[in-house]
């Protein structure tokens, strides 16, 4: 075993106790501490209690969450993983090529689309580079399987038209929860429509929306830092209809909770936490569907970009705003009709 691999199982066996934040300085302190240390191995071979394919597969997600990844995309590696081994059934040494090329056939004899078929791909590659850089294998058998070329089809943003329809449904409905929270049905409506404003506002993710805390948006501050996909802290920014949604919100919360959107228990008496994302989507969908309109979350992003891009917003501003890696991301994230690109062609090419 050595130093790396030993120092990599200490702190996969104390994430769970420990949490993401202190094992990453117990990380960095072995890591210093052992600096000068040589580790000789005195078993032959480490013993591994039950299904190896099992203990590597668990040792592979404790790192990523280690590494920050969200737990919906470590259910998404745990699936495809297991999946794909039970599938193979082999051990991961033996793992080939054609092994790989295999399982992907199947995908389409199942006629899976091409998007999910490079899914299983890359999250594939991602296992399989973890189990080189680990040396449990000699060498990566999806390198040799090319990218899955996919039409990368442009998903709408909502018009002003059902921006201002669901917003006018906010203000005009008459929410209804469970028995005992009746009391904060005010509470609840103003809470919709500040969740609605900071997502059209911010374009932020609702994993990132679900997570902002109210001392972030004390006396009405128009911009906030928070923490996005991979651990990255960026800016994001309150227009004013947003700020004064949160404002008309906290001004009705009587709790003396720190997040800033709460979720009271229908079964139980004024019990409070923090809203969950799928709180936040089923919120969103059962709105959309009131007003006769295809609304989810992630659509709100979109349209933050495609709004930022019709009033000049430059493009690489909205790719920072939005926190993505990727021009070409954000890229497929604006729409822009063609009635715009004859206006302009008319302005810049007439």
């Amino acid at each position: 075993m050595t130093k790396e691999n030993l120092i990599s199982n200490i702190t996969t066996t104390l994430i769970d106790i420990l949490g993401i934040e202190i094992t990453n300085k117990v990380k960095d302190i072995l890591i210093l501490e052992m600096r000068n240390i040589e580790i000789r191995e005195i078993e032959t071979a480490l013993t591994i209690s039950g299904d190896r394919r099992a203990y590597i597969i668990t040792k592979f997600l404790a790192c990523k969450k280690l590494a920050g990844l969200t737990e919906r995309t470590l259910k998404a590696y745990y699936a495809e993983c297991l999946k794909f081994l039970e599938t193979i059934n082999k051990n991961i040494e033996d793992i080939t090529v054609d092994d790989v090329r295999y399982y992907l056939a199947l995908g389409k004899k199942k006629r899976l689309s091409d998007i999910t078929i490079d899914n299983q791909r890359r999250y594939l590659n991602t296992f399989f580079d973890w189990c080189l850089n680990e040396e449990i294998i000699k060498r990566n058998p999806i390198r040799k399987i090319d990218k899955i070329k996919t039409t990368k089809k442009q998903k709408e943003a909502f018009t002003e038209y059902e921006i201002e329809k669901m917003r006018a449904y906010l203000f005009n409905e008459k929410t209804y929860c469970g028995r005992n929270t009746k009391e904060h049905l005010k509470e609840i409506k103003l809470r919709n429509i500040a969740i609605f404003e900071t997502l059209l506002s911010t374009g932020a993710r609702v994993t990132e929306l679900i997570n902002i805390d109210k001392n972030q948006v004390a006396e009405g501050q128009d911009e906030l830092i928070i923490l996005g996909k991979g651990k990255k802290e960026r800016k994001i920014y309150l227009n004013a209809k947003a700020r004064i949604a949160i404002q008309n919100y906290l001004k009705e919360r009587k709790d003396f909770e720190d997040c800033l959107f709460i979720s009271y228990d229908p079964f139980k008496d004024n019990t409070v936490h923090r809203i969950s994302q799928a709180g936040v989507e089923n919120m969103i969908r059962k709105l959309g569907k009131r007003c006769d309109i295809d609304a989810y979350p992630h659509k709100f992003r979109r349209t933050a970009a495609t709004i930022g891009v019709r009033k000049g917003m430059p493009i690489e501003q909205i790719q920072k705003m939005l926190g993505h890696c990727s021009l070409n991301t954000t890229q497929i994230y604006v729409n822009t009709s063609d009635n715009e690109v004859k206006l302009s062609h008319e302005k810049y090419l007439s």
